[in-house]
């Protein structure tokens, strides 16, 4: 399990912001190591990202359409600042700092394949399709992500903090981690195959009929919606509940999990 835990850090890391969540603030923030700038000045020529990344905490509204297209809104516009490399769209405000309340401005951005998101921030992420062999979602900070509907092979969920994971539509197999007080509610996700470790308070949902194992330590809870086979670890009084499903007995912790 920890090692999951490093894993979701470091793909906080990977994007160019761990800085910020050290508490410096976005304006030393870079994307792949390519510094932001304000709308006007982004060049959108060449391939649309597949990847955003969302600092701060204003909102992103997400949509598919056949090219790039990017417009903002609201108060606080004139200080968000953006970052194109690798097939990224970095989204982060100027003068914006950690545990900082500002004013929200909202960032429209129309692309044509969404496959992975990353949230750090007080921010909201909403994403009307998620898409692709494989796709990512990252919620590090007390924000909430909204993926309407996901279609993909493989996803990988990792929850960091206090923040909101709601998400729907459907993928062969799920890695999840949750450390800490936030929350995965995916009722409306279908899961074949699902891997699951949650650390601290948090707590996940999701409907699955195949296989489901699912590691706790503390006192979150992994609820699975339909006819799953699940399986648990768990270390306090953290639990997993396989409604209608199969809860086998578990040598780590048979008194942890419920059918």
């Amino acid at each position: 399990m920890l090692q999951n835990i490093i894993r979701a850090l470091a793909g906080v890391a990977a994007i160019g912001l761990a800085t910020a969540l050290g508490g410096c603030d976005a304006s030393n923030i870079s994307f792949n190591g390519k510094k932001g700038v304000p709308l006007n000045e982004l060049d959108l020529n060449g391939p649309a990202p597949s990847v955003i990344a969302l600092l701060g905490p204003d909102n992103v509204r997400v949509t598919r359409g056949d090219k790039l297209a990017i417009t903002v809104d609201g108060e606080g516009a004139d200080k968000l600042r953006f970052a194109l490399s690798e097939g990224q769209l970095g989204i982060a405000r100027d003068d914006w700092k950690l545990g900082q309340s500002a004013n929200p401005a909202t960032v429209n951005v129309t692309l044509p394949v969404l496959s992975e998101v990353v949230l750090a921030g007080s921010g909201n992420l909403t994403a009307d399709q998620m898409a692709g062999q494989e796709a990512k979602i990252v919620v590090a900070g007390s924000g909430t992500v909204e993926a309407r509907s996901i279609d993909t092979q493989k996803l990988k969920v990792d929850v960091v903090g206090s923040g909101k994971l709601r998400a729907a539509g459907k993928t062969r197999e799920m890695k999840m981690t949750v450390a800490g007080s936030g929350d995965a509610e995916m009722d409306g996700l279908n899961v074949d195959e699902a891997k699951v470790d949650v650390a601290g308070s948090g707590n996940a949902r999701f409907a699955s009929n195949g296989n489901v194992k699912a590691s706790i330590m503390g006192s979150g809870e992994v609820r699975v919606f339909g006819r799953a086979t699940c399986k648990v670890s768990a270390m306090g009084s953290g639990k997993l509940v396989c409604e209608n499903g199969v809860t086998p007995a578990s040598n780590a912790s048979e008194d942890a999990s419920e059918q």
